[in-house]
């Protein structure tokens, strides 16, 4: 088999293997802070959903946070800051990514995918 033919099977095998697996996001309306949202029930999404967060801070500091599973078209984030309120509103794409509201992607599942690759790679490469 040669490289390009393995390479390519790799890959598939990766996206096979990601799109299977079920993205879990922290789930909460309306929470005033982040440590009582992520202590509520977590949530799996479907295949097409992304995690999403969103702080709303008022006069008096009085901070509402939501985060939950949205469709991809769903997502549209957003940021402002006027003199009585903010919003923020972000996605992610990995699990539990949510977690702080910032929108990173959880970075061990990518690590994982990337030395999965890499040992396919290695196993064929032994075989020719």
């Amino acid at each position: 088999m040669n490289f390009f033919a393995v390479g390519l099977f790799s890959l598939s095998a990766m996206l096979t293997i990601s799109g299977v697996a079920s993205l879990h996001c922290y789930s909460c309306t309306d929470m005033k802070n982040n440590t009582l949202c992520n202590q509520q029930p977590a949530v799996i999404c479907n295949s097409s959903s992304l995690c999403f967060t969103q702080i709303d801070k008022a006069v008096l500091h009085n901070v509402k946070i939501t985060k939950k599973c949205v469709h991809e078209r769903e997502c549209n984030p957003t940021n402002y800051n006027v003199l009585v309120a903010s919003k923020h509103t972000s996605c992610c794409s990995g699990d539990f990514c949510n977690e702080y509201g910032n929108g990173k992607t959880n970075v061990t599942c990518n690590i994982f995918l990337i030395m999965a690759a890499v040992l396919v790679l290695g196993i064929f490469k032994k075989m020719e």
